[in-house]
């Protein structure tokens, strides 16, 4: 019944459009339909199943389809090209919107092992929502023109398109595992090779009598910095959201979300340390992603120096129950190589020689809305040499707790918020929030607010702000390249934190 209801809905909605208020004549409802994005062997059925998509929308009565070559016409009157790989809704809609369209139906099919599956969504261009999304394959044998007709029943609210011949679709499938573990031992080979060459060359400096006192330390993770530029602007909220190449550093488990390859580099000036990181990520399988970052800190004079090198990677759940949407879980390893010069008689001096793991999660509870928690540093220990007095000890760093959550407002709006839950006594609760919007389906602005309360001293404010520029490089290699600028601004006003990023997808 409920289903039916949907249909009646959408046909009345149609019938209600269908009189053209001047002439009285009917009309139809616009919809542009873009050619499939093609894996494994679609090629071979891509051309009928593009016909016969187009077939089937047609007959259900109160659409006017225009296929791609239609569109790609309408283009070229406003003097624009259709890009190569356009697959986020964003794009699509900017297509709907210069073509004139009132709907847009985008997807993609796989055709493997006498299988096929469609990823389809429909989405309204006046209103800039998405209307319907369906994930669908249909049990060997069966003809792509029924899972497409199964496909376009279920995009309009016909629960009938459920039977014993079709499946929830996955996605393509993906075979890069060589790339994850040539890549993943080759980062933490290095990690080791660097650290252990770092701790064992002694540095030049006289013995000096002292004691040690072993006592454990409290404070933020050299990790937890806010580097990279676009979470640095969300006041480093991000646990909910690391979906792409920034995600290696904050939230592991959001590797098994990212959409393809990606890689950054990064610069940031903060406290008088110039931070330098690069990192990677990709789809190892369907369901598992990783990644890799390198962090390096120092100051001007080369008096400290740190060089991260991190390896992650996360699985997806996707079979699950119908109740429960799919969640991820990943791990991060850090290898340390660390370096502290001594200056003069009374100043230390050593290296150091770590490691440690962060654990993470991160589930899909709505279309719109994330979930993220990450265990940081669980744990990490770095084992010192003093080159001052000889002794040699294991220096631990604290765990922390954070979590958080974003919300997808359309298309062009996005939320985030996220909290530190003290896992010691004179660890302080964090609150911090962001917000991003979109503008011309190019550029971004940035804004977030960060503090530390209940804690034993006064703690500053610090708001955040920011840009982002994303600029399609189709034509000349890649998918996109990505811009990203950040400012802090410390209500102490102590320290000024500069971060500039850029994204590139393959």
């Amino acid at each position: 019944m409920k289903a039916l209801l949907v249909v009646l809905c959408i046909v009345s909605a149609g019938t209600a459009a269908a009189k053209d208020p001047d002439t009285g004549a009917e009309s139809r409802i616009n919809i542009g339909i873009l050619n499939f994005e093609q894996f494994d062997r679609a090629a071979e059925i891509a051309g009928k199943a593009q016909y016969d998509l187009v077939a089937l929308v047609n007959d259900i009565g109160f659409y006017r389809c225009y296929d791609q070559a239609a569109l790609e016409k309408g283009l070229s009157k406003s003097g624009k090209k259709m890009p190569l790989h356009c697959r986020d809704p964003r794009c699509v809609l900017d297509i709907g919107k210069t073509t004139g369209m009132d709907r847009m139906l985008f997807g993609s099919i796989e055709w493997r092992n006498s299988r096929c599956g469609v990823r389809m969504t429909l989405i309204d261009v006046s209103t800039r929502t998405t209307v319907e999304t369906v994930n669908i394959q249909g049990a060997p044998g069966v003809a792509p023109a029924d899972v497409l007709k199964a496909a376009v029943e279920k995009l309009h609210g016909h629960e009938g398109a459920k039977n014993s011949a079709m499946e929830n679709y996955y996605g393509p499938k993906v075979h890069n595992e060589r790339q994850f573990l040539i890549s993943s031992a080759g980062c933490i080979g290095a990690g080791l090779l660097y650290g252990a060459i770092n701790y064992g060359v002694e540095q030049k400096t006289e013995k000096i009598a002292a004691e040690y006192l072993d006592e454990p330390q409290s404070g933020l993770a050299t990790t937890g910095v806010p580097l990279f530029a676009r979470p640095a602007a969300l006041a480093n909220a991000y646990v909910a959201a690391s979906d792409d190449a920034y995600g290696v550093l904050y939230n592991p488990a959001g590797l098994a979300w990212v959409a393809g390859p990606e890689a950054v580099l990064a610069y940031q000036y903060r406290f008088g340390l110039d931070n330098f990181a690069a990192s990677y990520a990709n789809k190892a399988t369907r369901e598992i992603g990783f990644g890799q970052a390198l962090l390096y800190r120092a100051d001007r004079d080369h008096l400290m120096t740190e060089l991260y090198f991190v390896s992650a990677f996360a699985y997806k759940f996707n079979r699950l129950p119908s109740f429960i949407r799919p969640f991820s879980l990943g791990a991060n390893v850090k290898v340390l190589g660390k370096r502290v010069k001594s200056t003069s008689d009374i100043s230390s001096g050593g290296s150091s020689l770590g490691m440690g793991l962060d654990l993470g999660l991160l589930w899909e509870v709505s279309d719109q809305i994330r979930y993220g928690l990450l265990f940081r540093d669980v744990p990490v220990l770095n084992y010192w040499k003093n080159v001052k007095t000889g002794m040699r000890y294991f220096e631990p760093q604290p765990s922390t707790l954070l979590m958080g959550g974003t919300f997808q407002a359309g298309y062009s709006t996005f939320l985030i918020a996220e909290g530190q839950i003290p896992l010691y006594k004179d660890q302080p609760w964090k609150m911090a929030g962001g917000l991003e919007h979109e503008f011309f389906n190019l550029f971004l602005l940035r804004a977030g607010i960060q503090r530390e309360i209940m804690a034993p001293y006064e703690t500053p404010w610090k708001i955040t702000g920011g840009f982002g520029l994303k600029v399609n490089t189709e034509q000349l290699a890649g998918r996109y390249l990505s811009l990203d600028g950040s400012y802090e601004y410390n209500t102490l006003h102590v320290f000024d934190v500069i971060n500039i990023s850029m994204r590139f997808g393959f």
